[in-house]
């Protein structure tokens, strides 16, 4: 008999989506039942650091995403954790956030843009990586399933885990005229060479690859469709190409308010 329950906002462990314990839910779909508070399931959230090790039903972590019968029934979303938490996983915040919590802007990278550093081409998405793939199609089903615009939170990582370190997260800040990582895959973060989580676009690239890049993140959403991307000369990777594919996402009203930028960079 269940001994334990945990409420609908604890961001415990019982709670989580991708909790692999034991529990079952209250009858009004407000709570979830353990056997007891310290029982242990595996955690099969693929951007936690906790991911594939055994946790404490009480355990939380960064990444907790509350199951979907608790959301139904008024439990939030996410635990969105404060600016100085190390934030080694991606997020799920689907409001824009405004420019006064942005961090002071860093100095700018040395490295001159090179001069086609602004160019682009579309690219079909049967032409990106298997990975950018599987993470469109995944965007895809959700869109088709929910009927509209899927937000950061229903995103099941488990499912994307390849694209996971090239992934990063941004929201529109300044009116939209810049764009603030509130988290980013490992493989981008060594490419940047420091963590970018709480700065802007415009602080962290050179000017001319960032003004390029905030153009696309405008344009995908506004537009409100994924759109695949062919990079020529961006100082990121400098004398090569890369993959990119931006996804907007949605706030908790449906109106797009993310975008998720997969860069399909060296590493990771």
């Amino acid at each position: 008999m269940s001994v334990h329950a945990f409420a609908k906002d604890s961001r415990a462990c019982a709670a989580c989506v991708s909790w692999g314990g034991e529990r079952a839910m209250a009858p009004d779909n407000t709570l979830v039942h353990v056997t007891r508070y310290s029982v242990e399931g595996a955690c099969l959230t693929a951007i936690s650091q906790d991911y594939r090790k055994v946790t404490k039903a009480y355990h939380t972590c960064t990444a907790w995403q509350s199951l979907p019968l608790l959301r139904s029934h008024g439990g939030r979303s996410e635990r969105t954790p404060g600016p100085s938490a190390a934030i080694s996983a991606l997020i799920a915040s689907g409001a824009s956030v405004p420019a006064a919590v942005a961090a002071p802007p860093s100095p700018k990278p040395q490295t001159e843009p090179e001069p086609d550093g602004r160019r682009t081409e579309p690219l079909d998405i049967d032409k990106v990586p298997p990975a950018a793939r599987v993470l469109v199609a995944h965007w895809q089903r959700l869109k088709a399933q929910l009927k509209a615009l899927p937000a950061s939170w229903d995103l099941d990582t488990a499912q994307i885990r390849e694209a996971v370190p090239r992934l990063a997260l941004l929201v529109p800040v300044d009116g939209g005229r810049d764009f603030l990582y509130r988290a980013c895959g490992r493989a981008i973060q060594r490419r940047l060479g420091t963590r970018p989580v709480m700065k802007t676009v415009s602080a962290l690239h050179p000017e001319a690859a960032a003004e390029r890049w905030l153009v696309d993140l405008k344009a995908c959403l506004d537009g409100g469709e994924p759109v695949s991307l062919l990079v020529k000369g961006d100082p990121i990777l400098p004398g090569s190409r890369f993959v990119e594919v931006l996804l907007p996402l949605a706030d908790e009203s449906g109106r797009p308010a993310s975008v998720l930028a997969y860069r399909h960079l060296p590493g990771g």
